[in-house]
């Protein structure tokens, strides 16, 4: 009973807290959103980080997201890290193409 009412103490709070409890991939994904569908990148095309991490900000997303979706990303080989930007690869731009759809 104790624990129960304590969910129903955070349920109001949940709408505010929903943009941080995506997922690694869920951030990741928005990346390649981000990618793709905002900056119009394709294959082999790089973005200065300080460009996507103005857009995310935008978005009202938490740098703690930004920085899970991009360890993500360069898990699934989406993106490949150079000096302060990113660069798209055929599997980041293929995976915002099929998501986005």
């Amino acid at each position: 009973m104790c624990g129960e009412s304590q969910i129903n103490k955070a349920g109001p709070n949940s709408a505010v807290e929903t943009d941080t409890l995506q997922t690694s991939e869920e951030n990741a994904l928005l990346l390649m959103d981000i990618f793709v569908n905002h900056f119009k990148l394709l294959t082999g095309e790089a973005l200065l980080a300080s460009k996507l991490s103005s857009v995310w900000y935008d978005k009202q997303k938490s740098q703690e997201d930004l920085l899970n979706g991009i360890e993500f990303a360069k898990s699934q080989e989406w993106i490949i890290p150079l000096d302060e930007a990113f660069r798209l690869t055929e599997a980041g731009f293929h995976t915002a193409s099929t998501s986005s759809q």
